[in-house]
């Protein structure tokens, strides 16, 4: 059972207030940065671990995709390097090789699974709500599910 209060207050979070020095003091871990060893391909220079999380990808200190790896980061984050049948997975590798070509780092954060929790008896998904919750709180540009904006950041500031 949850035992910890969450004020209405404590909900309303914007992408002012939510900083990678936030997702730090939660739990995320900064693992490292994409790169491309010739611009058409990205390459993860990071180990990652194979077990469930959320990961968060940041451009010049600022959140702009979060997502969930039910299945484990590893495999998660290999699909952007190699899927060429997962529209996401393309959309934010295009993403990632926009920044990298205009000279920014895109850097990885990962938060491991949190331990499995019950609510009045029923399942609670951390994983999944922690994704939902920072979508809807910062909104970042790379996340489109729910978004009115489209794909296509890829500031050099």
């Amino acid at each position: 059972m949850l035992h910890q209060s969450i004020s209405p207050d404590a909900c309303m979070l914007d992408d002012a207030t939510i900083s990678i020095r936030h997702l730090l003091d939660a739990g995320f871990r900064w693992a490292g940065r994409w790169e491309t060893p010739d611009g058409a391909t990205i390459a993860r220079c990071f180990e990652v671990d194979s077990k469930p999380g959320v990961y968060a990808y940041a451009v010049n200190g600022m959140v702009t995709y979060v997502g969930s790896a039910q299945r484990g980061l590893h495999n998660r984050l290999r699909s952007y390097e190699i899927s060429k049948t997962k529209r996401t997975a393309m959309r934010i590798r295009r993403e990632i090789l926009a920044s990298l070509a205009l000279g920014n780092a895109v850097d990885v954060y990962l938060l491991p699974a949190p331990p499995a929790l019950r609510w009045n008896g029923l399942p609670v998904d951390l994983i999944a709500g922690i994704e939902d919750g920072l979508i809807r709180a910062i909104n970042p540009p790379w996340n489109i599910r729910g978004s009115r904006r489209t794909a296509g950041f890829a500031s050099n500031s």
